[in-house]
């Protein structure tokens, strides 16, 4: 979920409201909140810990709400994680170590002391674009199994090997493909469900032409992924992507989710809301039972 900010990047609640309830409509089966595309790095823990707990009020156990509690400093991650717990969250999940080079034992003891804060389920944050493991599946799965509350991962890689390898080590792990431009094609290598940047502007017709593919129909999740790769790589190679993103959920919902934190968003060009329509419709035109 994007995390609703006003002009001084201040995260704007009211809005946070509204996005949820939007959310619940859509039809959406949770939420993770305050991770990359929440910009988590950008806001202080006092910030984070405010829209945690609008989520989970307006989301009121209607559906579950995982939080990414992750930080550079491992104490303020436990911190988030039993904050989490207070407000009646229903799973936590935290980024590795970044900035300062980590060997996997450290990597490993900063998740166990994440784990070990509260008691609700642990849900790991593979993100290859910080991620200090070098690992080969059968060991990384060895040592996630270790971890106090570990229920699963979310796993944002293209690469959709290891994802599979890590599914075949650990079956019993809960696995979230977290790179949209995969979301089908990870479900053949073990993942539940898919946590992403896109399905904010997109969640009903992400959801359904995913359950389709995985109830059998090929053809449906392939002409999906087409057009939705198709979309995702044209509002990437504009640089653009946090503008496209603010455009596009007002256009769908009618909500508006603010400017980007800076230096998110500098010097993005604005789009044309005929550009905006064009691609949301490009998307929205292959739900499985659309004309």
């Amino acid at each position: 979920m994007v995390t609703p900010l006003d002009e001084s990047g201040e995260p704007n609640l009211d809005q946070v409201d509204r996005l949820v309830a939007w959310f619940i409509e859509q039809g959406v089966d949770g939420l993770y909140i305050l991770g990359s595309t929440g910009q988590w790095p950008l806001l202080n823990p006092d910030q984070r810990q405010a829209v945690a707990e609008r989520v989970v009020r307006v989301a009121a156990g209607r559906i579950p709400v995982m939080v990414h509690v992750g930080a550079v400093a491992t104490g303020d991650a436990v911190a988030l994680a039993r904050h989490a717990e207070r407000i009646g969250a229903d799973a936590v999940s935290c980024v590795g170590p970044i900035y300062f080079p980590a060997r996997a034992d450290v990597v490993f003891e900063h998740y166990r002391q994440i784990g070990a804060a509260s008691e609700l389920p642990l849900f790991v944050y593979h993100l290859s674009l910080v991620n200090q493991l070098t690992l080969g599946a059968a060991q990384y799965a060895e040592r996630l199994l270790e971890l106090p509350r570990i229920a699963g991962m979310k796993f944002t890689d293209r690469d959709l090997y290891q994802f599979g390898l890590i599914h075949s080590h650990a079956p019993g792990l809960v696995l979230f493909s977290g790179a949209d431009e995969v979301m089908c094609q990870a479900a053949l290598c073990g993942a539940v469900g898919a946590i992403g940047t896109f399905y904010n502007v997109w969640p009903a017709a992400c959801r359904r032409a995913r359950e389709a593919f995985v109830a059998g129909s090929f053809e449906t999740g392939r002409d999906f992924m087409l057009a939705f790769q198709t979309a995702i790589a044209e509002v990437l190679e504009s640089k653009s992507m946090w503008s496209f993103l603010r455009a596009a959920i007002r256009h769908k919902s009618g909500i508006d989710v603010g400017p980007a934190r800076a230096p998110l968003g500098l010097l993005e060009r604005p789009w044309s809301p005929a550009d905006v329509e064009r691609i949301v419709a490009q998307v929205d035109g292959w739900m499985p039972d659309a004309g």
